[in-house]
C-alpha cells in the first residue's frame, strides 16, 4: 500500500484567492482551490476550514459577473478530500524498478434611489445558499466600498483599498459571504465548500486581496480540470519550477516527510522568484501511476462543475507559493496542450528500494552546485 501525505501548508497561511476578514484572530485552512473551465465557462470552488469560531467566518471575492443564486452552491467536503486524496504526494515502501509516471440586512450605501445617481457601493442582491448568507456588490469607489466592509462583518487591512480600486476598475462585482445565523458549526469545523459559476473570457484566479490582507509567505494548490484536448494546466504570468522526485527520501520511522519535502521546495521556489508554482500532478482519467489508492468519482467532477464525460477531462495540481510583495497580478492560467501524466513520489529507505532507486540529493535539479546527500 502506497501511504499518501497531506499537502504542504506554510504556517503563516491564509486564504490564498479570497480576502478574509473578522474582528477576531481567526485562521484559516483555505489552500485548496478547484477551478473547471470548460469554453469560457468557470467554475471555482474553494474549501474553507477555520480554526476558531466557524460562525465568526468572512470573506470577499471578486468575480467578473454578476451571479445569480442558481451560480453559487455548496459541496460535500467530502469531494476535496478525495480530490486531494487522489492527487497527494505520495511515498512507496516498494518502489520496485519502473519510475513514476507516470452578510447582514443593512444597506447603507446600498439601495440608491431613483433618478438620481447610482450609489458608491450597490447591493445587487442577497442570497442563502446553505451555511452562507452571501451579498453580490458593485462599486465605484474603493473607498467607499472598504467602509461598507467594515461596517458590515469584513475586516479588512488597509492596502487592500488600492487592489478594490483596480477591480472596480476592471469592472468586477464582489461576492461577500458570511456564515449564516441559523447555521449550526463547532468550533474549527471545516465549512462546506463554497462555489460560484460565471462566464469570462479569461481563465484567472485573483489573489491579489488575500496577498494584501496577508502578513506573511502564502501557499496555494489549484486543482484545475479542464477538456482533455487542452491537456495539463499552467500558470502563464508567473515563473515556474521543479520538484526532483523518483528517489529515496529517508528513514520513514525516524524522518518526518514533510519537512524533508518543505526542504526541496523551498530552495527551488526561492530560487524561481518570491512568486512561483510547480505541478505536483497531472493526467486524465486512470492516468496516475504510481496511484494513491483514493478513486475520484465522475459524480465529484460533475460536483465541481465538469460537465460531460468524465473520461474526458485532464486534472492538474499546481502548488503556488507567493509573498506579499510578489503577488501583484491575479493567476493567469492556460491550457498547455501537454499530455504526460505527472505523479510526485518518492521511495522509502528499505533494501529492496535501494537495489534500484538512488537516494535524494539535496541539490538535485539545481544548478551550480555539487550534489550532496541529504
Amino acid at each position: 500500500m502506497i501511504p499518501l501525505l497531506s499537502a504542504l501548508l506554510s504556517p503563516a497561511l491564509a486564504c490564498p484567492t479570497v480576502a478574509t476578514g473578522t474582528p477576531n484572530a481567526l485562521t484559516y485552512d483555505v489552500a485548496r482551490t478547484a477551478i473547471v473551465r470548460q469554453g469560457t465557462r468557470t467554475t471555482f470552488t474553494v474549501s474553507v476550514a477555520p480554526e476558531g469560531q466557524a460562525q465568526d467566518f468572512a470573506l470577499v471575492m471578486p468575480v467578473p459577473a454578476l451571479l445569480e443564486e442558481s451560480d453559487i452552491a455548496v459541496l460535500d467536503a467530502e469531494v476535496f478530500a478525495r480530490l486531494e486524496g487522489y492527487t497527494g504526494l505520495l511515498t512507496m515502501p516498494d518502489a520496485g524498478c519502473a519510475p513514476a509516471g507516470g452578510t447582514t440586512d443593512s444597506s447603507e450605501g446600498g439601495g440608491g434611489g431613483g433618478g438620481g445617481e447610482r450609489a458608491e457601493v450597490q447591493v445587487e442582491a442577497e442570497y442563502l445558499v446553505g451555511d452562507y448568507r452571501i451579498t453580490i456588490l458593485s462599486a465605484t469607489e474603493s473607498g467607499a466600498l472598504f467602509t461598507w466592509l467594515e461596517g458590515n462583518g469584513y475586516h479588512l487591512a488597509d492596502a487592500t483599498i488600492p487592489v478594490l480600486e483596480d477591480y472596480i476598475e476592471e469592472g468586477m462585482f464582489f461576492m461577500a459571504a458570511q456564515v449564516s445565523d441559523d447555521a449550526t458549526l463547532a468550533d474549527g469545523s471545516a465549512l462546506p465548500p463554497l462555489q460560484v459559476a460565471y462566464d469570462s473570457e479569461t481563465f484567472s484566479i485573483p489573489i491579489r486581496l488575500a496577498a494584501r490582507n496577508s502578513t506573511g509567505e502564502q501557499d496555494m494548490l489549484v486543482y484545475a480540470v479542464t477538456d482533455g484536448d487542452g491537456a495539463r494546466a499552467g500558470v502563464s504570468n508567473y515563473p515556474e519550477f521543479e520538484v526532483p522526485d523518483v528517489c529515496i527520501w529517508g528513514d520513514p520511522e525516524a524522518d518526518d516527510f514533510m519537512e524533508f519535502y518543505e526542504d526541496r521546495f523551498a530552495p527551488r521556489w526561492a530560487a524561481a522568484g518570491d512568486a512561483a508554482w510547480t505541478v505536483e500532478w497531472a493526467g486524465g482519467f486512470g492516468d496516475c501511476s504510481p496511484c494513491s489508492g483514493t478513486q475520484l468519482t465522475p459524480e465529484d467532477l460533475a460536483a465541481l462543475g465538469f460537465a460531460g464525460d468524465a473520461s474526458s477531462h485532464f486534472l492538474t495540481r499546481i502548488h503556488m507559493r507567493y509573498t506579499t510583495e510578489a503577488a501583484v497580478q491575479d493567476l493567469m492560467l492556460y491550457e498547455s496542450g501537454i499530455w504526460e501524466p505527472e505523479v510526485t513520489s518518492f521511495a522509502d529507505d528499505n533494501e529492496w528500494n535501494r537495489d534500484c532507486i538512488d537516494p535524494c540529493r539535496a541539490t538535485d535539479g539545481m544548478e551550480g552546485e555539487e550534489p550532496v546527500e541529504e
